[in-house]
């Protein structure tokens, strides 16, 4: 590590409480995404004047407004990205050639149940934690990337490349339209999308997605028992489907024994109405990781249907098949030619002190922008795992401190090395 690295990231130690004052800032705001509408532009406001305060060549726009995305293969329609849900971008200029982004997402799942929080979702530190909504998943990733410019600018560090800092909107319940309005509005030689796990670098876009099944009666009926049965049956239809899921993953050496492994098939909701209503319709919603094709999963649940449509057909069942609850993920793999991705993974482990792991990734945008932005592209990122106390998509959502300023210190060392120091 050189001399100016180590004041670099003695500068970020010293404006910890910066950072961690920043990162509360953004999870006062409710950023909640309801899948067709989001509550974002009012962060991304903020974000905005926070941009072009710093100097920074700074642009909100919504994802609809990029010219040629409506018609874009990887748009998806009814997720209301208008001006109502705007990304931010803000560019710090280089003197030479080459552009690199940084990326987060601003949007975060629904509070839920308020009653589980025992903590205030909209932020709340206690000692070296932060909680809130955001806070591992993904508003961390806005503040760290805003701070190590910040801290660069203090120590009189001019970089080589462009740099972009880009908040997203449109990510959670599968969106994407936001990251792909970033791709095609500003675009990189690398993506960094900071929308990951474990303080690991994630080299792999998992496919797959949310699918549902509906199955209603063909007749007036004042008991659930037809429904629930049917729903039943096509659960204990799909055991072969999940156990392959989980195999196929296994046998990939990018998630041999990962969480995304375990979790490859999971069923969501499995039910039908109550209290006297909806009893003539159920459904089943799941969500599947693989590293097939979406041609191969269509096919197989289409299998799913053709095996329990005698038994629906008997009991005057009928069912529209499966269908699509988010986006299909498709699976990709980075290509790091330019060396980006090693330079993190360097400067991760330099910080750390121990090894980082390289693995792949659980359903993010980097299925946006690897096939999109660039194929040197790769999240890295602190997120706790969707299973644990606090982890992503839980009540208590929070993010500690260590890890919070040693991911920005990574990002720092990434950013000095691989995008080179102007003279």
């Amino acid at each position: 590590m050189t001399e100016l690295e180590r004041k670099v990231l003695s500068c970020a130690d010293e404006h910890r409480e910066e950072l961690f004052a920043l990162l509360l800032k953004l999870l006062g705001f409710d950023s909640q995404n309801f899948v067709d509408h989001g509550n974002e532009r009012p962060c991304a406001e903020y974000i905005e004047g926070l941009y072009r305060e710093a100097g920074l060549e700074t642009e909100r726009y919504a994802p609809d407004s990029v010219p040629g995305i409506r018609e874009h293969p990887g748009y998806l329609p009814g997720r209301g990205t208008d001006e109502s849900r705007p990304n931010v971008s803000g560019v710090l200029r280089g003197t030479g050639e080459g552009r690199v982004t940084l990326a987060a997402h601003i949007d975060t799942m629904p509070v839920g149940d308020p009653a589980k929080w025992t903590v205030n979702p909209f932020g709340e530190r206690k000692g070296e934690r932060i909680y809130g909504l955001g806070a591992c998943d993904n508003k961390f990733g806005i503040a760290n990337s805003f701070f190590a410019l910040e801290t660069l600018r203090a120590c009189g560090v001019k970089l080589k490349k462009d740099v972009v800092l880009t908040s997203y909107v449109d990510e959670e319940y599968g969106g994407g339209n936001g990251s792909l309005a970033a791709c095609l509005k500003y675009p990189s030689e690398v993506f960094v999308n900071t929308d990951g796990g474990n303080f690991e670098i994630w080299n792999a876009a998992l496919g797959g997605g949310g699918m549902g099944i509906t199955v209603e009666t063909n007749f007036i009926t004042d008991t659930v028992t037809p429904v629930l049965d049917a729903l039943y049956l096509i659960r204990k239809e799909l055991e072969p489907f999940a156990k392959r899921r989980r195999e196929e993953l296994h046998k990939n050496p990018l998630y041999t024994g990962s969480d995304m492994e375990r979790s490859a098939f999971r069923i969501t909701e499995f039910g039908v109405g109550s209290k006297g209503t909806n009893l003539d319709s159920g459904r089943l919603l799941c969500s599947i990781y693989t590293d097939k094709s979406r041609e191969t999963i269509i096919k197989e649940l289409a299998e799913v249907v053709e095996r329990v449509t005698p038994y629906l057909e008997a009991n005057h069942l009928r069912t529209g098949g499966f269908v699509h609850t988010t986006r299909y993920f498709d699976y990709a793999e980075t290509e790091d030619e330019g060396g980006a991705m090693a330079a993190m993974h360097r400067a991760a482990e330099e910080v750390r002190g121990e090894p980082v792991k390289v693995c792949g990734s659980c359903l993010t945008d980097l299925s946006i922008y690897l096939p999109y932005g660039a194929k040197t592209s790769f999240n890295f990122g602190i997120i706790r795992d969707f299973a644990l106390y606090g982890g992503a998509h839980q009540p208590d959502e929070f993010v500690e401190c260590k890890d919070l300023l040693d991911h920005a210190k990574a990002l720092l060392l990434f950013l000095m090395r691989y995008c080179g120091i102007a003279e």
